[in-house]
Protein backbone atom coordinates (compact mmCIF):
# COMPACT_ATOMS: atom_id res chain seq x y z
CA UNK A 1 0.00 0.00 0.00
CA UNK A 2 1.34 3.43 -0.94
CA UNK A 3 2.37 5.66 1.87
CA UNK A 4 0.57 8.90 2.06
CA UNK A 5 1.95 11.72 3.75
CA UNK A 6 -1.04 12.49 6.61
CA UNK A 7 0.68 15.63 7.55
CA UNK A 8 -2.03 15.18 10.37
CA UNK A 9 -3.03 12.18 12.39
CA UNK A 10 -6.21 12.55 10.50
CA UNK A 11 -4.56 12.37 6.75
CA UNK A 12 -5.31 15.91 6.94
CA UNK A 13 -3.16 19.48 6.84
CA UNK A 14 -4.07 21.68 10.19
CA UNK A 15 -3.66 25.20 9.36
CA UNK A 16 -3.18 24.79 12.78
CA UNK A 17 -2.48 28.34 14.44
CA UNK A 18 0.42 29.53 11.75
CA UNK A 19 -1.97 31.23 8.87
CA UNK A 20 -3.39 33.50 11.41
CA UNK A 21 -0.72 35.16 12.70
CA UNK A 22 -1.37 38.82 14.59
CA UNK A 23 0.73 41.30 12.60
CA UNK A 24 2.39 44.77 14.56
CA UNK A 25 0.73 47.34 14.15
CA UNK A 26 2.58 49.48 11.48
CA UNK A 27 4.93 47.18 10.64
CA UNK A 28 5.53 48.77 7.65
CA UNK A 29 5.40 51.91 8.50
CA UNK A 30 7.83 54.68 7.95
CA UNK A 31 9.27 57.55 9.91
CA UNK A 32 8.99 60.98 9.41
CA UNK A 33 11.75 62.98 9.24
CA UNK A 34 12.28 66.43 11.85
CA UNK A 35 12.01 69.22 10.42
CA UNK A 36 15.66 69.89 10.19
CA UNK A 37 17.82 66.79 8.89
CA UNK A 38 19.28 66.13 11.78
CA UNK A 39 17.13 63.26 12.87
CA UNK A 40 15.53 61.16 11.37
CA UNK A 41 12.46 60.93 13.94
CA UNK A 42 9.45 62.62 13.98
CA UNK A 43 10.38 65.86 15.88
CA UNK A 44 7.06 65.70 18.15
CA UNK A 45 5.95 68.87 19.98
CA UNK A 46 6.01 68.96 23.86
CA UNK A 47 1.87 69.52 23.18
CA UNK A 48 -0.55 68.02 21.14
CA UNK A 49 -2.56 71.53 20.97
CA UNK A 50 -2.50 74.00 18.00
CA UNK A 51 -2.66 77.63 17.71
CA UNK A 52 -5.60 78.55 16.21
CA UNK A 53 -4.62 80.08 12.87
CA UNK A 54 -6.28 79.39 9.49
CA UNK A 55 -4.59 77.50 6.34
CA UNK A 56 -4.21 81.04 4.84
CA UNK A 57 -2.14 82.55 7.71
CA UNK A 58 -0.56 79.45 8.08
CA UNK A 59 0.85 79.79 4.92
CA UNK A 60 2.43 83.11 5.88
CA UNK A 61 4.90 81.39 7.66
CA UNK A 62 8.33 81.23 6.11
CA UNK A 63 9.12 77.41 4.73
CA UNK A 64 11.03 76.07 7.56
CA UNK A 65 8.21 77.30 9.80
CA UNK A 66 5.44 76.14 7.86
CA UNK A 67 7.65 73.15 7.84
CA UNK A 68 7.88 72.36 11.47
CA UNK A 69 3.98 73.29 12.13
CA UNK A 70 3.39 70.15 9.31
CA UNK A 71 5.50 67.87 11.03
CA UNK A 72 3.31 68.61 14.21
CA UNK A 73 0.13 68.25 12.79
CA UNK A 74 1.38 65.42 11.15
CA UNK A 75 2.09 63.95 14.62
CA UNK A 76 -1.36 64.72 15.46
CA UNK A 77 -2.37 63.32 12.59
CA UNK A 78 -4.24 65.99 11.31
CA UNK A 79 -3.20 64.52 7.74
CA UNK A 80 -4.87 66.10 5.52
CA UNK A 81 -3.70 69.58 6.83
CA UNK A 82 -0.70 68.42 6.89
CA UNK A 83 -0.41 67.45 3.57
CA UNK A 84 -1.39 70.76 2.27
CA UNK A 85 1.19 72.16 4.05
CA UNK A 86 3.86 70.09 3.14
CA UNK A 87 3.00 70.59 -0.77
CA UNK A 88 3.05 74.82 0.14
CA UNK A 89 6.46 74.25 1.40
CA UNK A 90 7.90 72.18 -1.78
CA UNK A 91 6.10 74.79 -4.01
CA UNK A 92 8.22 77.24 -2.33
CA UNK A 93 11.50 74.78 -2.29
CA UNK A 94 10.96 72.06 -4.66
CA UNK A 95 13.97 70.46 -3.33
CA UNK A 96 12.98 70.31 0.43
CA UNK A 97 14.41 66.68 1.58
CA UNK A 98 11.87 66.93 4.75
CA UNK A 99 9.45 68.01 3.32
CA UNK A 100 9.13 65.25 0.26
CA UNK A 101 9.70 62.32 3.08
CA UNK A 102 7.35 63.44 5.31
CA UNK A 103 4.60 64.29 2.44
CA UNK A 104 5.26 60.75 1.76
CA UNK A 105 4.61 59.53 5.17
CA UNK A 106 1.41 61.27 5.15
CA UNK A 107 0.09 59.95 1.89
CA UNK A 108 1.24 56.85 3.04
CA UNK A 109 -0.77 56.68 6.29
CA UNK A 110 -3.59 57.96 4.05
CA UNK A 111 -3.43 54.64 2.16
CA UNK A 112 -1.93 56.70 -1.08
CA UNK A 113 1.50 54.28 -1.36
CA UNK A 114 1.84 54.52 -4.69
CA UNK A 115 2.00 58.76 -4.61
CA UNK A 116 3.92 57.69 -1.11
CA UNK A 117 6.83 56.06 -3.44
CA UNK A 118 6.62 59.02 -5.80
CA UNK A 119 7.79 61.26 -3.18
CA UNK A 120 9.98 59.34 -1.33
CA UNK A 121 12.06 59.13 -4.73
CA UNK A 122 12.00 62.73 -4.75
CA UNK A 123 13.57 62.88 -1.43
CA UNK A 124 16.51 60.19 -2.44
CA UNK A 125 16.86 62.60 -5.99
CA UNK A 126 17.81 65.49 -3.89
CA UNK A 127 19.81 63.85 -0.97
CA UNK A 128 20.94 59.86 -2.17
CA UNK A 129 23.34 59.51 0.83
CA UNK A 130 20.77 59.59 3.93
CA UNK A 131 20.25 56.16 4.52
CA UNK A 132 16.50 56.98 6.37
CA UNK A 133 15.54 57.53 3.36
CA UNK A 134 15.72 54.26 1.44
CA UNK A 135 14.49 52.60 4.57
CA UNK A 136 11.34 54.49 4.39
CA UNK A 137 10.79 53.96 0.23
CA UNK A 138 11.74 50.72 1.19
CA UNK A 139 8.58 49.79 4.19
CA UNK A 140 5.97 51.17 1.07
CA UNK A 141 7.14 48.58 -1.39
CA UNK A 142 6.59 46.36 1.56
CA UNK A 143 3.69 47.51 1.93
CA UNK A 144 2.32 46.84 -1.81
CA UNK A 145 4.08 43.24 -1.89
CA UNK A 146 7.10 44.10 -3.84
CA UNK A 147 9.33 42.26 -1.77
CA UNK A 148 12.30 42.62 -4.47
CA UNK A 149 12.06 45.93 -4.79
CA UNK A 150 12.10 46.37 -1.23
CA UNK A 151 15.17 44.22 -0.53
CA UNK A 152 17.29 45.56 -2.94
CA UNK A 153 16.35 49.28 -1.73
CA UNK A 154 17.60 47.95 1.72
CA UNK A 155 20.92 46.75 0.71
CA UNK A 156 21.02 50.35 -0.16
CA UNK A 157 20.19 51.74 2.49
CA UNK A 158 22.48 49.62 4.84
CA UNK A 159 25.46 50.13 2.55
CA UNK A 160 25.11 53.42 3.45
CA UNK A 161 24.84 52.96 6.80
CA UNK A 162 25.72 49.30 7.68
CA UNK A 163 24.45 50.21 11.87
CA UNK A 164 20.86 51.39 10.82
CA UNK A 165 18.82 49.34 12.82
CA UNK A 166 15.61 50.11 11.27
CA UNK A 167 16.96 49.10 8.10
CA UNK A 168 18.42 45.71 9.40
CA UNK A 169 14.59 45.58 11.37
CA UNK A 170 13.13 46.16 7.48
CA UNK A 171 15.16 43.79 5.85
CA UNK A 172 14.16 40.96 8.83
CA UNK A 173 10.63 41.58 8.16
CA UNK A 174 11.25 41.21 3.79
CA UNK A 175 13.08 38.32 4.36
CA UNK A 176 10.21 36.83 6.57
CA UNK A 177 7.74 37.68 3.92
CA UNK A 178 9.37 36.34 1.41
CA UNK A 179 9.49 33.12 2.93
CA UNK A 180 13.51 33.22 4.47
CA UNK A 181 12.96 33.14 8.01
CA UNK A 182 16.61 32.13 9.18
CA UNK A 183 17.92 34.98 7.03
CA UNK A 184 15.24 37.00 9.02
CA UNK A 185 16.24 35.97 12.32
CA UNK A 186 19.79 36.91 11.52
CA UNK A 187 18.70 40.54 10.25
CA UNK A 188 16.44 41.00 13.24
CA UNK A 189 18.80 40.36 16.00
CA UNK A 190 21.21 42.65 13.99
CA UNK A 191 18.68 45.49 14.80
CA UNK A 192 18.84 44.61 17.88
CA UNK A 193 22.19 44.52 18.55
CA UNK A 194 22.25 47.92 16.61
CA UNK A 195 19.75 49.36 18.85
CA UNK A 196 19.05 47.40 22.47
CA UNK A 197 15.49 49.90 23.08
CA UNK A 198 14.24 48.24 20.08
CA UNK A 199 12.52 45.59 22.62
CA UNK A 200 9.54 44.88 20.34
CA UNK A 201 12.07 42.60 17.55
CA UNK A 202 11.68 40.13 20.25
CA UNK A 203 8.36 39.51 19.06
CA UNK A 204 9.20 39.47 14.97
CA UNK A 205 12.50 36.90 15.95
CA UNK A 206 9.41 34.87 18.16
CA UNK A 207 7.41 35.16 14.67
CA UNK A 208 9.93 34.09 12.51
CA UNK A 209 11.09 31.45 14.87
CA UNK A 210 7.38 29.89 15.16
CA UNK A 211 7.09 30.47 11.65
CA UNK A 212 9.97 27.74 11.35
CA UNK A 213 8.41 25.52 14.13
CA UNK A 214 10.64 26.58 16.92
CA UNK A 215 8.74 26.87 19.16
CA UNK A 216 10.65 26.45 22.78
CA UNK A 217 13.26 29.53 20.95
CA UNK A 218 9.95 31.51 20.11
CA UNK A 219 8.33 31.38 23.06
CA UNK A 220 11.63 32.79 24.59
CA UNK A 221 11.45 35.41 22.60
CA UNK A 222 7.34 36.44 23.31
CA UNK A 223 8.87 35.79 27.01
CA UNK A 224 11.04 38.79 26.99
CA UNK A 225 9.34 40.78 24.92
CA UNK A 226 6.23 40.11 27.24
CA UNK A 227 8.67 41.03 30.25
CA UNK A 228 9.65 44.09 28.76
CA UNK A 229 7.23 45.97 26.95
CA UNK A 230 4.46 45.14 29.88
CA UNK A 231 4.95 48.93 31.32
CA UNK A 232 5.40 50.22 27.44
CA UNK A 233 3.00 48.85 25.64
CA UNK A 234 -0.33 47.60 27.10
CA UNK A 235 -1.97 47.10 23.67
CA UNK A 236 0.39 44.06 22.37
CA UNK A 237 -0.82 42.15 26.02
CA UNK A 238 -3.56 40.28 23.77
CA UNK A 239 -1.66 39.49 20.57
CA UNK A 240 1.24 38.49 22.69
CA UNK A 241 -0.91 36.10 24.45
CA UNK A 242 -2.31 34.73 21.49
CA UNK A 243 1.15 34.44 19.98
CA UNK A 244 2.15 32.63 23.31
CA UNK A 245 -0.40 30.16 23.15
CA UNK A 246 0.06 29.37 19.11
CA UNK A 247 3.81 28.33 21.05
CA UNK A 248 2.39 25.73 23.55
CA UNK A 249 -0.28 24.52 20.83
CA UNK A 250 3.13 24.13 19.07
CA UNK A 251 4.81 22.44 22.01
CA UNK A 252 2.03 19.87 22.63
CA UNK A 253 1.09 22.07 25.55
CA UNK A 254 -3.07 22.20 25.23
CA UNK A 255 -4.34 22.73 28.29
CA UNK A 256 -1.77 25.59 28.98
CA UNK A 257 -2.81 27.15 25.57
CA UNK A 258 -6.07 26.54 26.46
CA UNK A 259 -6.03 28.42 29.75
CA UNK A 260 -4.55 31.18 27.93
CA UNK A 261 -7.25 31.38 24.94
CA UNK A 262 -9.91 31.63 27.62
CA UNK A 263 -8.37 34.44 29.45
CA UNK A 264 -8.62 36.03 26.48
CA UNK A 265 -12.29 35.53 25.71
CA UNK A 266 -13.29 36.27 28.80
CA UNK A 267 -12.23 39.71 27.68
CA UNK A 268 -13.83 39.73 24.50
CA UNK A 269 -15.95 36.90 24.09
CA UNK A 270 -15.78 38.19 20.22
CA UNK A 271 -12.20 37.29 19.43
CA UNK A 272 -12.48 35.35 16.31
CA UNK A 273 -8.74 34.64 16.30
CA UNK A 274 -8.39 33.50 19.86
CA UNK A 275 -11.64 31.18 18.89
CA UNK A 276 -10.12 29.51 16.14
CA UNK A 277 -7.01 28.68 17.67
CA UNK A 278 -8.84 27.58 20.64
CA UNK A 279 -10.69 25.35 18.28
CA UNK A 280 -7.45 24.04 16.61
CA UNK A 281 -6.31 23.02 20.70
CA UNK A 282 -9.70 21.33 21.19
CA UNK A 283 -9.54 19.50 17.99
CA UNK A 284 -5.68 18.55 19.03
CA UNK A 285 -7.04 17.46 22.41
CA UNK A 286 -10.23 14.97 20.25
CA UNK A 287 -12.56 17.24 21.63
CA UNK A 288 -14.02 17.57 18.18
CA UNK A 289 -17.70 18.64 19.18
CA UNK A 290 -16.02 21.26 20.96
CA UNK A 291 -14.26 22.30 18.42
CA UNK A 292 -16.81 22.38 15.65
CA UNK A 293 -19.10 24.71 18.30
CA UNK A 294 -16.19 27.18 18.71
CA UNK A 295 -15.43 27.61 15.45
CA UNK A 296 -19.33 27.74 14.27
CA UNK A 297 -19.00 30.50 16.73
CA UNK A 298 -16.05 32.37 15.31
CA UNK A 299 -17.58 32.07 11.88
CA UNK A 300 -21.02 33.40 13.52
CA UNK A 301 -19.28 36.72 14.07
CA UNK A 302 -16.96 37.04 11.10
CA UNK A 303 -18.24 34.28 7.97
CA UNK A 304 -15.31 35.54 6.34
CA UNK A 305 -12.55 34.05 7.88
CA UNK A 306 -11.16 31.43 5.89
CA UNK A 307 -9.03 30.25 8.41
CA UNK A 308 -11.77 28.96 10.94
CA UNK A 309 -13.61 27.69 7.96
CA UNK A 310 -10.67 25.37 7.09
CA UNK A 311 -10.26 24.13 10.86
CA UNK A 312 -14.03 23.38 10.60
CA UNK A 313 -13.65 20.95 8.09
CA UNK A 314 -11.06 19.35 9.39
CA UNK A 315 -13.06 18.75 12.39
CA UNK A 316 -16.22 17.80 10.46
CA UNK A 317 -13.83 15.26 8.61
CA UNK A 318 -12.57 14.02 11.75
CA UNK A 319 -15.98 12.75 13.22
CA UNK A 320 -17.00 11.59 9.23
CA UNK A 321 -18.63 14.55 8.31
CA UNK A 322 -16.77 14.04 4.69
CA UNK A 323 -19.60 15.42 2.58
CA UNK A 324 -19.68 18.39 4.80
CA UNK A 325 -16.17 18.83 5.31
CA UNK A 326 -15.50 19.65 1.97
CA UNK A 327 -18.53 21.89 1.64
CA UNK A 328 -16.89 23.56 4.18
CA UNK A 329 -13.49 23.78 2.69
CA UNK A 330 -14.89 24.67 -0.82
CA UNK A 331 -16.37 27.90 0.83
CA UNK A 332 -13.03 28.85 2.21
CA UNK A 333 -11.38 28.97 -1.16
CA UNK A 334 -14.63 30.37 -2.28
CA UNK A 335 -13.40 33.37 0.32
CA UNK A 336 -9.53 33.37 -0.56
CA UNK A 337 -9.02 31.01 -3.95
CA UNK A 338 -5.23 31.15 -2.86
CA UNK A 339 -5.54 29.31 0.05
CA UNK A 340 -2.88 26.23 -0.42
CA UNK A 341 -4.52 24.37 2.92
CA UNK A 342 -8.05 24.50 1.54
CA UNK A 343 -6.97 22.94 -1.49
CA UNK A 344 -4.69 20.74 -0.34
CA UNK A 345 -7.40 18.90 2.11
CA UNK A 346 -10.19 19.06 -0.54
CA UNK A 347 -7.52 16.66 -2.36
CA UNK A 348 -6.97 14.55 0.53
CA UNK A 349 -10.79 13.91 0.62
CA UNK A 350 -10.75 12.97 -2.73
CA UNK A 351 -7.95 10.80 -2.64
CA UNK A 352 -9.33 8.74 0.04
CA UNK A 353 -12.60 8.44 -1.50
CA UNK A 354 -10.68 7.21 -5.23
CA UNK A 355 -11.25 10.29 -6.97
CA UNK A 356 -8.33 10.38 -8.23
CA UNK A 357 -8.37 13.16 -11.33
CA UNK A 358 -10.20 15.35 -8.82
CA UNK A 359 -7.42 14.69 -5.95
CA UNK A 360 -4.40 15.67 -8.96
CA UNK A 361 -6.59 18.58 -9.93
CA UNK A 362 -7.10 20.01 -6.41
CA UNK A 363 -3.37 19.14 -5.10
CA UNK A 364 -2.25 21.22 -8.48
CA UNK A 365 -4.15 24.19 -7.39
CA UNK A 366 -2.42 23.91 -3.92
CA UNK A 367 0.73 24.06 -5.33
CA UNK A 368 0.41 26.68 -7.52
CA UNK A 369 -0.05 28.63 -4.54
CA UNK A 370 2.92 26.97 -2.72
CA UNK A 371 4.72 25.18 -5.14
CA UNK A 372 7.36 24.03 -2.67
CA UNK A 373 5.16 22.06 -0.54
CA UNK A 374 6.73 18.60 -0.48
CA UNK A 375 3.75 16.92 1.03
CA UNK A 376 1.75 18.50 -1.44
CA UNK A 377 3.78 17.25 -4.35
CA UNK A 378 3.75 13.80 -2.63
CA UNK A 379 0.44 12.95 -2.64
CA UNK A 380 0.22 14.30 -6.26
CA UNK A 381 2.35 11.64 -7.05
CA UNK A 382 -0.16 9.17 -5.30
CA UNK A 383 -3.28 10.80 -7.62
CA UNK A 384 -0.85 10.33 -10.78
CA UNK A 385 -0.21 6.97 -9.80
CA UNK A 386 -3.02 5.66 -9.01
CA UNK A 387 -4.26 6.96 -12.69
CA UNK A 388 -1.15 4.42 -14.27
CA UNK A 389 1.13 7.82 -14.74
CA UNK A 390 4.08 6.34 -13.40
CA UNK A 391 6.49 8.67 -14.83
CA UNK A 392 4.70 11.81 -13.67
CA UNK A 393 4.36 10.12 -10.64
CA UNK A 394 8.04 9.43 -10.21
CA UNK A 395 8.83 12.84 -10.93
CA UNK A 396 6.59 14.71 -8.19
CA UNK A 397 7.96 11.92 -5.16
CA UNK A 398 11.28 12.94 -6.09
CA UNK A 399 10.78 16.69 -6.17
CA UNK A 400 9.30 15.61 -2.73
CA UNK A 401 12.41 14.40 -1.39
CA UNK A 402 14.22 17.35 -2.79
CA UNK A 403 11.88 19.78 -1.00
CA UNK A 404 11.78 17.95 2.09
CA UNK A 405 15.36 15.18 3.02
CA UNK A 406 14.38 15.05 6.53
CA UNK A 407 10.25 13.00 5.31
CA UNK A 408 10.60 9.52 4.41
CA UNK A 409 6.97 9.01 2.44
CA UNK A 410 7.95 9.53 -0.60
CA UNK A 411 10.88 7.82 -0.70
CA UNK A 412 9.10 4.43 0.33
CA UNK A 413 6.23 5.64 -2.19
CA UNK A 414 8.85 6.70 -4.73
CA UNK A 415 10.40 2.91 -3.93
CA UNK A 416 7.16 0.96 -4.24
CA UNK A 417 6.93 2.19 -7.87
CA UNK A 418 10.03 0.40 -8.62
Amino acid sequence: MSIFNKRSKIALFVVSLVPSLVPLADSFMPRALAATENDADLDLPGKSTFESGSMQDNFGLSAPELLALATRYAAANRLSEAIAMFREVLRREPSNVSAHNNLAVCLKSQGSTEQAIEEFNQAIANNPTRAELFNNLALSYMTLGKYQEAQDTLFNALRLNPHLADAHRSLGLCMSARGDNQGAVVELQEALQENPYLQDVHIDIGDALRTQKHFEQALIEYRIAEKNLSQVRGILDRDLTLRIAKCLEGLGQFEEGRSLLATLLEKDPKDCEALNCLGVILWKMDHLPESVFVLERALSLDPAYPQARNNLGIALYQMKRKKEAIEVWKQAIKLREDYPEAHYNIGVALLEAGLFDQAEEAFRECLKYAPEDANAHNNLGLALQHQGRSEAAEAEFRLAGQLDPHQNFSQINLNKLK
